[in-house]
């Protein structure tokens, strides 16, 4: 993975320099046709009531003339693009008004029960599209049963999961749901199947919302036929042939969509066959993720598969390459969030913005790190009290606590996947415990933040190990990892698994001086405390996730070739410590 690696770190040093921040707003006044929708439409289900334009019956359909539709500008473009083409752009012409797209798009926040506030910074990234493009493996592997199916109550007061369904079934659910989101709140979208489906099935490209609003019943259900009936027979996955189809198509509008502070998002719908394994397969595909990069394009890649390797091999794309996330399923990618921000109920709803390409850049960064308080703060402001809500700075611990709360009052309590019951967004028992109480008195420290991880014992592995003076020059790394292993006065009795996985930063420089510093310290992303304070099930749940998490990253197999024999001697006393304990606790 070496050439892959120093492929990836030239890239996110290129990306560094072009990180978007599109805010292109516009006013319309147009008239609305306004209809109700179900939260089962919404949401997966089956019923679909839809807008009162004409519609064709799906069998007069000529696939052809509809599957191949070049996306127009969408109903947000730029007053200077729309004019310039609104005379020979029939499908312009008859998109439908940003006012009927907004009320749409309210309907879609509401009904997956998102704060009221939220909506503001929903519609920037909404007006920031210029269009939307779902690459989807289609080949013999996601036929695989490994994969999980939401069972969804009324109203979203339950989310369960039907275990053991194909990973093409998940992946069927995932694309229904926003074919019909991007049908209503017309977001420009074309799907490319990674292999030709045949010509029994249809298009191996169409297209929702990308000719005229009298297309866009008939488009969404040739969308629904050709993934409910698509054939999963043939073993090749060619992703690279078809991302560098897609970059050049991109790279041609590259400049106008520069110019218009717009992107393409491209959702990636794979289980990642043949990537987890070093190869030209793997290589093809990091250059075509890489080139795809350096255009205006936001990447979201949506996994299907539980598989170790293939985890790994995208985790490290996503800390490598700037706009690009990379998302498991819900259930799963709440539990990432959890581990790392433990005061936020991941809802469905978040769950789904991320999808569509709706969620800000703060969104997307709540599953890669312990956020401080003042990016705590910018959370509750962008996404539960808004504009029209002063929430007080955290200096003012209890003016922002009381402010926070009472807006939290006023919305729905959410489903939360690691408690299997109904919370807050936000909880404020977890804030107070993480930095309320203890930094209560010394908020007028402009420098306080909160990391979540290992809080309160920051220097205290290299003050044991030293009798008190972590400056003495005697003090081994042999000692420094047993103060970390195992529990004082004896260090006999290893310390508890939530312990090891909280505490193992501390190992890393610059802490523990006594081994030298390396990039691959900083690619571990560091535990929140609070994390690990349930039971049962929950808590072992979590265990499991975060011990998966540190044998990805210590793993002698993914480790640099070129450690010195010092750090080489801590990842692997590391290694050893966290497989023992695992096997005592979670076998």
């Amino acid at each position: 993975m070496d050439d892959i690696e120093s492929k990836l770190h030239k890239s996110s040093l290129d990306n560094n320099r072009k990180r978007r921040s599109p805010r292109h707003r516009r006013k319309y006044n147009d008239s609305f046709h306004n209809s109700c929708l179900s939260h089962t439409d919404y949401l997966g289900g089956e019923s679909s009531s839809f807008d009162n334009s004409p519609t064709k019956s799906s069998h007069q359909s000529s696939k052809s003339s509809t599957t191949t539709t070049t996306c127009p500008a969408s109903p947000h473009s730029s007053k200077s693009t729309q004019s310039s083409k609104s005379k020979e752009s029939h499908a312009s012409k008859s998109a439908p008004s940003l006012s009927s797209c907004m009320k749409y798009l309210r309907h879609y926040t509401d009904s997956l029960q998102l704060p009221a506030a939220s909506f503001e910074s929903v519609v920037k990234c909404y007006e920031s599209i210029d269009s939307r493009k779902w690459l989807i493996q289609n080949s013999a592997s996601m036929k695989i049963q490994d994969s999980h199916c939401l069972k969804i109550g009324p109203n979203l007061d339950y989310i369960g999961s039907d275990d053991e369904v194909s990973r093409w079934e998940e992946l069927s659910q995932c694309s229904n749901f926003h074919v019909k989101m991007s049908a209503r709140c017309w977001i420009p979208t074309e799907f490319w199947l990674v292999n030709d489906p045949g010509p029994d099935v249809g298009n191996q490209r169409f297209s929702v919302a990308c000719g005229s609003k009298e297309d866009v019943r008939e488009e969404r259900e040739m969308a629904h036929d050709v993934i409910s009936n698509v054939p999963l027979e043939q073993k090749r996955n060619p992703l690279a042939f078809q991302l560098r189809r897609i970059e050049r198509r991109i790279a041609r509008k590259a400049l106008e969509l520069t110019s218009n502070n717009k992107h393409v998002v491209l959702m990636l719908c794979t289980d990642g066959d043949e990537l987890g394994r070093e190869g030209s397969a793997a290589q093809d595909f990091v250059d075509s993720v890489v080139a795809l990069s350096k255009l205006p394009v936001k990447i979201i890649v949506r996994l299907y598969t539980d598989d170790d390797r293939i985890i790994d091999f995208f985790n490290r794309l996503d800390s490598k390459l700037t706009d690009i996330d990379v998302l498991d399923d819900y259930f799963g990618e709440a539990m990432e969030i959890y581990l790392t921000n433990p005061w936020l109920t991941y809802g469905l709803g978040l769950h789904r913005l991320r999808e569509a390409g709706l969620a800000s850049d703060l969104i997307g960064e709540l599953d890669e790190r312990c956020f401080t308080i003042y990016e705590i703060h910018r959370f509750c402001e962008e996404f539960i009290t808004g504009e029209k809500v002063d929430l007080p700075h955290p200096r003012n611990w209890d003016a922002f606590i009381s402010t926070l709360a009472n807006a939290l009052s006023n919305e729905k309590q959410q489903w939360n996947p690691i408690m299997r019951r109904q919370t807050a967004w936000i909880d404020i028992k977890k804030l107070e415990k993480m930095c309320g109480r203890r930094k209560r008195h010394s908020m007028s420290n402009t420098s306080f933040q909160y990391s979540g991880a290992g809080v309160g014992r920051r220097e205290s592995l290299s003050s044991e190990a030293s009798g008190g003076d972590s400056n003495r020059d005697d003090v081994t790394l042999e000692q420094v990892i047993q103060r970390w292993s195992h529990q004082p006065p004896d260090y006999k009795k290893l310390n508890s698994m939530q312990d090891l996985l909280v505490n193992m930063p501390m190992l890393f420089p610059p802490t523990n001086t006594t081994v030298e510093s390396h990039e691959y310290f900083g690619k571990w992303k560091s535990l929140s405390r609070e994390a690990f304070t349930g039971e049962g099930e929950e808590l072992n749940s979590l265990l499991k996730r975060a011990a998966r998490r540190s044998k990805l990253f210590l793993h002698p197999d993914k480790l640099p070739k070129d450690l010195t024999k010092s750090q080489t001697m801590l990842f692997q006393a590391i290694w050893d410590v966290v497989q023992e304990q695992e096997m005592k606790t979670l076998s």
